[in-house]
């Protein structure tokens, strides 16, 4: 591997520093500001900071102009995840030219992690960042073409109805949980959708949403009609938390919020569901996660439309887990 390495923090973005726990941009005039504590919020503040032309004579810099030009682009969970990403290929790749990147040196990255599912991940990234760069007129090839993703087996767990309501019972203490359940099950919503959730996409028509891994890129629309069940839920889920509410005077836009009325984080509604399967383990309950529910709508589903997928390989790889059902044929003497 060739090229200059920058003496500290080869994994952060030019002219960022970290330091007393915070990070810390430089601006073209020796200006420090500072971008926070969370690496993710702090990505993004540089990016809109971030205004001075540099040389893309290495990826460190072309990924700063993905970052800041493709990167925004994304729904906001693949964004954390994709600057986590780039913070790992920065720190490996960034000092070099794209030239200078060999398949060799990325299967070294590869065998290196410890987690093979997350390195198929970043490699993917990597790849789409060198098509910018060939897009952008910064690279020639992509050196990812040429190297093999680590063998992955498609999730597989398939929860049954006898297991959902199982657990909708157990998670009695929290009907937050038990409204997400119902609404994940009859919809097949993403958390990252079914958290962001407001009362404002209730049209006569139905439940009005905008797949945000979509939003972006196609900004594909799906309506869920209205059925007894799902007014049901909507309704039932304006009771969420009323005492707290009114005490607090809050009017919450969210179908589902904590009590100061804001939609859940992404950690602090996978930190409810596990205390919820934590408790059917002990009834005896196969783990599964909140992403299975997803799963399992899309396996009930018959016709396959309920996820929006425009593409059946990945609904039939990834979503219909449910055991497939085949009659024997006759065979007569």
């Amino acid at each position: 591997m060739m090229g200059r390495k920058r003496q500290s923090g080869q994994d952060l973005p030019s002219r960022v520093y970290k330091k007393h726990g915070a990070y810390y941009f430089i601006d073209k005039d020796k200006k420090w500001h500072r971008l926070g504590k969370d690496f993710y919020e702090a990505m993004i503040k540089y990016a809109e900071l971030n205004d001075q032309d540099i040389p893309c004579t290495t990826l460190s810099p072309i990924i700063d102009r993905y970052l800041k030009e493709i990167i925004p682009n994304k729904a906001p969970s693949t964004q954390r995840t994709n600057f986590e990403e780039v913070k790992l290929l920065r720190g490996v790749f960034g000092h070099m030219k794209p030239e200078e990147v060999e398949p060799q040196d990325i299967y070294k990255y590869m065998d290196a992690r410890q987690a093979p599912i997350r390195a198929n991940r970043e490699l993917a990234l990597l790849s789409n960042i060198y098509s910018y760069a060939i897009r952008w007129g910064y690279a020639k090839d992509n050196p990812c073409k040429l190297v093999k993703r680590n063998k992955e087996k498609p999730r597989d767990r398939y929860v049954t109805d006898k297991e959902f309501w199982a657990v909708y019972d157990i998670a009695e203490y929290s009907p937050v949980i038990q409204v997400a359940m119902m609404l994940t099950a009859i919809t097949g919503l993403r958390s990252t959708d079914l958290r962001e959730l407001k009362y404002s996409q209730c049209a006569e028509q139905g439940l009005v949403v905008t797949l945000s891994k979509t939003k972006n890129r196609t900004g594909k629309t799906i309506i869920f009609e209205w059925s007894d069940e799902l007014k049901e839920i909507i309704d039932r889920s304006k009771k969420l938390h009323d005492t707290e509410k009114k005490k607090a005077q809050i009017t919450s836009m969210y179908i589902l919020s904590n009590r100061k009325g804001q939609p859940y984080t992404a950690s602090g509604f996978k930190a409810m569901f596990r205390r919820t399967m934590l408790k059917a383990k002990e009834e005896g309950i196969e783990w599964f996660q909140f992403r299975d529910i997803r799963a399992k709508a899309g396996s009930d589903d018959e016709d396959g439309s309920l996820l929006g997928h425009s593409d059946t390989k990945t609904l039939n790889k990834h979503y219909r887990r449910k055991p497939q059902l085949a009659t024997p044929l006759s065979l007569k003497r």
